[in-house]
C-alpha cells in the first residue's frame, strides 16, 4: 500500500512536469506572437495559392481526304484578374489604357517586322494560297464594340448580325443608366404594339417586337460613345479630358468586359497573341500591372484560307451564352465549362462545339507578394483536347470554286455561291460563298469586313435567298406530268407573249415563234410553256411538290441556313400577317410562280439538293458538312456519319426520263448552256435560270438579274451535282464556267490519301 507521503512526491513530480510544458508551450507562444510575429505575418502573406483552369486544345477540322483545314498552336494572352486589377484601384483606367496602346503598338510591331514585305504569294501542296505578309501573328486587343475606332464613329456590320444584336441588346438593357431617351421611347412603343398590333414569324408565332427593336438604328454611334464615356467619368472613375481616340478605346474594353461578365468569378482576355517582347516587359514591371496575368493557351491555326463560312470562327465566350442560349448556351449548365471558355461562334466550329471543345485542366500556382511564381503544379489534371473533325469537303475542289467564283462572278459587283454534293449521299463536296474573308485576320480586319456593303459575312451557299428562275421549270415539269396536267405529247406554241387575266407575260428565251414540248421547253427554257401549265396546276399544287423536294424548308445541315419560302396561296396567306398590304393570291401569281419567280425564295444548297433528288431517281438526303469524328489522337472514331432520308418523292421513270432529256439537251447545241458544255469531253446534264431581282437602298429602287446554273454529271450516272448563283450576272450561261471549273478538277483529281495516313496529333497545351 503507498503511503501519503509518496503519493505527494509523485504529486509534485507531475505538477513539476505539467509547469515545464506549460512553460514550454507558452516559450514557444511568445516565440511565435511576439518575438518573430511580425516576421511570421509577412511570411504568410506573401504567398498566394491559387488554382486555374487551363484550357485544353480544340480539335482539329480536316477536308475528306485528311488535308488539314483548322489546327493548333500555342499562343500567349494577357488575362485581367478582377480582384487584384479591377476591384477598388483608384488608376484601373490609367494602366487598362496604358496597356491597350501597348498592345496595339506590339502588333504594328510584329505586323511590319515580316521578313517578306513584298506581299507575294507561296502556294501550298493542296493548291492554297497563302500571303507570305501575313501578320496574324501580331497582337489582337479583345475590344469587340462594333463601332469604328475613329471619329466619325459609325456602327460596324449589318443591322441584325450577332455582334449588333449583342451592342443592340446592351443599348436597350443600359438605356435608362445611359440616358438615352430615344430607345426608353422606341422600346415603350414596341411594348404597347406586342399588345395591340401584334406581329408573327413564319410559323405564326408571335413575335416580341421590344426583342426586335435594333437599338444601332435609334441613336448613332457617336450618341453612344457619349453616353457611354460621361457615364464611366461620372461613375467608375475613369479620367476626364481624354483624346477621343483613347475615350474610345476604353469604352470598348468596358464594353467587352461587361460582355463577358467580368468579375471575381470571371477573369477578362485583354489581348491574344501578345509577343515575347511585351510578356518579358509586363514581366519585368510586374509590380506596376498587378493583376494581369499572362497564359499560354491554344490558339486557332488556319491552315487554308478557303472555306471560311463553313469552318466559322471561334471568340471568348460573352455572359449571353454562359447564362443565356446564345450560340448553343447556356453553357453555365454544361459539364467542362468555365466563364472565359473559348467557344464556336459560327460555322462548323459553333455546330460541332461538343465535340471540337474538350475538357478542361487546372493548374496551381503559389506566387509570392511581389507576383513571382513559387511553385506550379499543373498536373492536377491534365487537359484533354477535342475530338477531330473530318468533313465532307474536298479541298481542292472548294479551292477552285472559291477562285472560279471570284473570276468569273466579282465583275458583277455583288456575290454568289457555288455548292457541290454527292447525289447518292447528301456529302457536301464543296460550299463556296464569294465574296468571302480570310479567318486568320478575321478580328483585325472585322471592321473592313463588317461595313463591306456586298455582306462578306453572309454564307450565300446556306443563307442567301434567290428566285430560282428557271431552274425551277424542272419542278414544274414534275409536278405537271405526275399530276396528269401534261404528258409527253402535250405541246404549246410560244409567240413570246401570254395573256391572263389582263396582263401580258412575256417570254425572250427564244427568237423565233415555236410550238415545244416538256423537253423541249426545258433545252429552251420557254417561259410560255409554263406559263401555260402554272395556269393550269395552280400555286397551291406547286407548294405542295416544293414541300416534297425540300424548297422552303431548312434542310438540316449542321450550320446555320436559312429555310426560304416556297410561293403559294398558304405562304402569301402567312405573310399577309405581318404585311396587310400584300394583295391575296392570285391566278397570275400562279403563272408567274411555275417560271421560277412570284415569292419563290430558295437558298443554293436547297437548290442542289432539289436537282440531287431528282437525278437520283427521288431520294431526298439530308445535306451533310461531316464525314466521321475521331478522338485527339486519330485512335478511335467517336462517330461514323451515314446517309440520311428526309424523305422519298414518288414520280415515274418515264417523268424522270422526260425532265432528264430536257436537261440532257440544256447543255447540248442549241441549249442554253451550249457555249460552255457543248463540246464537253464528259456528259452534262443541267438548267439555266434567270431571275429577276428588286432591292431599295436609300430609298431608290434597284433592278438586276441574277444568273443560275443547276448541273450534273456524268449525265447517265450522276456522281456530282453542282448549283452556282451568281449576283447580277443576267443569265445562267454566265456562271456555267464556274461549273466547268468545277467538274474539270472534279474529274481530272487522282484519289488522295485517306484520312487513315493522318499521323499528326493534337498537341496538348500546357
Amino acid at each position: 500500500m503507498v503511503n501519503k507521503s509518496q503519493l505527494l512526491r509523485r504529486l509534485l513530480v507531475l505538477c513539476c512536469m505539467l509547469l515545464l510544458c506549460v512553460g514550454l508551450a507558452g516559450g514557444q507562444l511568445v516565440q511565435l506572437q511576439l518575438i518573430n510575429g511580425e516576421s511570421y505575418v509577412r511570411r504568410s502573406a506573401s504567398f498566394l495559392t491559387t488554382t486555374s483552369t487551363v484550357s485544353a486544345a480544340r480539335g482539329e477540322i480536316l477536308d475528306r481526304y485528311g488535308r488539314a483545314m483548322v489546327t493548333n498552336q500555342t499562343g500567349f494572352s494577357l488575362v485581367l484578374i478582377y480582384s487584384s486589377f479591377w476591384e477598388d484601384k483608384e488608376d484601373r483606367f490609367e494602366i487598362l489604357l496604358d496597356l491597350a496602346n501597348r498592345v496595339k503598338a506590339d502588333g504594328t510591331t510584329t505586323a511590319s517586322g515580316t521578313d517578306a514585305g513584298d506581299g507575294t504569294e507561296d502556294t501550298t501542296e493542296d493548291g492554297t494560297e497563302t500571303n507570305t505578309t501575313d501578320n496574324s501573328d501580331s497582337a489582337v486587343l479583345n475590344d469587340t464594340m462594333p463601332i469604328t475606332d475613329t471619329a466619325p464613329y459609325e456602327f460596324v456590320g449589318e443591322s441584325g448580325d450577332s455582334e449588333r444584336k449583342a451592342l443592340s441588346d446592351y443599348i436597350k438593357d443600359s438605356a435608362d443608366t445611359l440616358g438615352l431617351q430615344a430607345v426608353k421611347d422606341a422600346k415603350a412603343a414596341a411594348s404597347t404594339a406586342n399588345e395591340q398590333n401584334p406581329k408573327y414569324d413564319a410559323d405564326g408565332n408571335t413575335i416580341d417586337q421590344v426583342a426586335a427593336l435594333d437599338a444601332t438604328t435609334i441613336i448613332s454611334a457617336s450618341d453612344f460613345i457619349s453616353a457611354m464615356r460621361t457615364y464611366m467619368e461620372n461613375n467608375l472613375g475613369m479620367p476626364t479630358g481624354l483624346s477621343d481616340a483613347d475615350a474610345r478605346t476604353l469604352v470598348g474594353l468596358y464594353y467587352s468586359m461587361r460582355r463577358v461578365n467580368f468579375s471575381n468569378n470571371a477573369t477578362f482576355t485583354l489581348a491574344d497573341n501578345v509577343s515575347m517582347d511585351l510578356i518579358a516587359y509586363i514581366k519585368e514591371h510586374h509590380q506596376q500591372y498587378e493583376g494581369v496575368d499572362v497564359q499560354s493557351e491554344a490558339i486557332r491555326k488556319y491552315d487554308t484560307t478557303y472555306a471560311a463560312h463553313l469552318l466559322g470562327t471561334v471568340g471568348p465566350m460573352w455572359q449571353t451564352e454562359w447564362e443565356g442560349t446564345d450560340h448553343g448556351g447556356p453553357y453555365k449548365d454544361k459539364a467542362g465549362y468555365t466563364m472565359n471558355d473559348t467557344i464556336g461562334k459560327t460555322g462548323l466550329e459553333a455546330a460541332l462545339e461538343s465535340y471540337l471543345h474538350g475538357t478542361a485542366g487546372s493548374r496551381t500556382v503559389e506566387t509570392d507578394l511581389g507576383g513571382d511564381s513559387v511553385t506550379d503544379h499543373t498536373n492536377s489534371y491534365a487537359p484533354q483536347p477535342g475530338d477531330n473533325v473530318i468533313t465532307t469537303i474536298d479541298l481542292e475542289l472548294q479551292g477552285v470554286a472559291e477562285r472560279s467564283l471570284a473570276n468569273y462572278v466579282s465583275g458583277y459587283g455583288r456575290g454568289g455561291a457555288a455548292v457541290a454534293l454527292d447525289p447518292d449521299t447528301g456529302e457536301v463536296l464543296v460550299m463556296a460563298s464569294y465574296p468571302t474573308y480570310d479567318l486568320e485576320n478575321y478580328n483585325k480586319n472585322y471592321d473592313a469586313i463588317s461595313s463591306d456593303s456586298r455582306s462578306p459575312e453572309l454564307n450565300r451557299a446556306t443563307s442567301g435567298l434567290y428566285p430560282p428562275g428557271s431552274t425551277f421549270k424542272v419542278l414544274t415539269a414534275i409536278a405537271a406530268l405526275e399530276e396528269g396536267i401534261i404528258d409527253a405529247n402535250t405541246t404549246f406554241t410560244c409567240d413570246g407573249t401570254f395573256e391572263y387575266g389582263g396582263q401580258k407575260f412575256t417570254c425572250k428565251n427564244h427568237e423565233q415563234p415555236m410550238t415545244l414540248d416538256v423537253t423541249q421547253a426545258i433545252k429552251y427554257s420557254c417561259n410560255v410553256f409554263f406559263y401555260n401549265v402554272g395556269q393550269r396546276l395552280t400555286g397551291a399544287h406547286l407548294e405542295q411538290w416544293c414541300d416534297k423536294f425540300g424548297l422552303g424548308n431548312v434542310t438540316g445541315i449542321e450550320i446555320g441556313e436559312s429555310a426560304g419560302q416556297a410561293a403559294g396561296p398558304t405562304e402569301r396567306d402567312a405573310n399577309r400577317k405581318n404585311d396587310p398590304t400584300l394583295r391575296e393570291w392570285q391566278g397570275g401569281d400562279d403563272v408567274n410562280a411555275a417560271i421560277g419567280q412570284s415569292d419563290n425564295l430558295f437558298t443554293p444548297l436547297q437548290l442542289a439538293n432539289y436537282m440531287a433528288a431528282v437525278v437520283n431517281g427521288g431520294t431526298l438526303y439530308k445535306p451533310t458538312l461531316v464525314k466521321s469524328i475521331k478522338t485527339y489522337d486519330y485512335s478511335d472514331v467517336v462517330e461514323e456519319e451515314q446517309p440520311e432520308v428526309l424523305g422519298t418523292i414518288e414520280f415515274s421513270d418515264a417523268t424522270r426520263a422526260l425532265v432528264m432529256q430536257g436537261m440532257s439537251e440544256v447543255t447540248a447545241e442549241g441549249g442554253t448552256a451550249a457555249t460552255t458544255f457543248a463540246d464537253y469531253p464528259i456528259k452534262v446534264g443541267g438548267k439555266t435560270g434567270s431571275a429577276e431581282m428588286t432591292e431599295y437602298k436609300d430609298g431608290v429602287e434597284i433592278n438586276y438579274t441574277n444568273g443560275l446554273f443547276v448541273a450534273f454529271a456524268p449525265f447517265d450516272d450522276p456522281e456530282i451535282v453542282i448549283c452556282v448563283v451568281g449576283e447580277g450576272a443576267g443569265h445562267g450561261s454566265a456562271v456555267a464556267p464556274v461549273v466547268r471549273d468545277i467538274l474539270d478538277a472534279y474529274f481530272a483529281e487522282e484519289e488522295p490519301d485517306t484520312v487513315e495516313s493522318v499521323q499528326d496529333e493534337n498537341t496538348m497545351v500546357p
